[in-house]
C-alpha cells in the first residue's frame, strides 16, 4: 500500500524525488512498510511533512495534531479537538511579530495545546499572553519550530 502511495506521488510530482531518495525518509517508509501501525503511519507523515515544510506546520499536519488533543477543561468536561478555531487564532495574533517561518497553522497548534495544557488553571486572556511568550517570543530558544518540536515528542 505505501509503495503505491509512494510512487504515485512521485509520477503526479506531489513531492520531489530528492525527498524519496534521503535516508531517514527511507528508513521511516521501510519500518512502516515492515509493521504497518496507526503510530508508524503517523510518524512517516510527520517526517515526511517535516521534509517538505521544515519544523512548521501545513493545514494537512495541523489538523492531524490538533485533533489529537484531548484534555479536561475546569469545569471537568472531557474535550477533544481545538478549543480555538484558525479564524479566532489568526484574529487573536493580529499585529504580534512572529518568528521569520511562522505559519497561521503553527499559531492554531501551539495557542490550541496550551489551552488543553492549562484551562482548568488560567483564564483564557493568561492563556493567549502565555502561549505567545512560551511558543514565540523565549529568547533562548535557538531552534526553529518549537511547537513542531515539542508536539513530535508528545506522541
Amino acid at each position: 500500500m505505501v509503495a503505491l502511495i509512494v510512487k504515485t506521488m512521485e509520477m503526479n510530482e506531489l513531492l520531489p524525488k530528492e525527498v524519496w531518495q534521503m535516508s531517514d525518509v527511507t528508513i521511516k517508509i521501510g519500518e512502516y512498510m515492515s509493521n504497518p501501525t496507526v503510530e508508524g503511519y503517523d510518524c512517516l507523515v510527520r517526517k515526511l511533512s517535516e521534509k517538505l515544510y521544515g519544523k512548521h506546520y501545513s493545514e494537512e499536519s495541523a489538523m492531524r495534531d490538533v485533533f489529537k488533543i484531548h484534555y479536561t477543561d475546569a469545569n471537568g468536561k472531557e474535550c477533544h479537538g481545538p478549543h480555538w478555531t484558525l479564524e479566532q487564532v489568526e484574529s487573536v495574533t493580529a499585529g504580534k511579530h512572529f518568528p521569520d517561518g511562522t505559519t497561521k497553522y503553527d499559531k492554531f497548534v501551539a495557542y490550541n495545546a496550551f489551552y488543553a495544557d492549562l484551562c482548568k488553571v488560567l483564564p483564557e486572556e493568561h492563556i493567549l499572553k502565555a502561549a505567545y511568550a512560551v511558543w514565540f517570543a523565549d529568547e533562548d530558544w535557538k531552534g526553529e519550530g518549537k511547537i513542531w518540536e515539542y508536539m513530535s515528542i508528545n506522541k
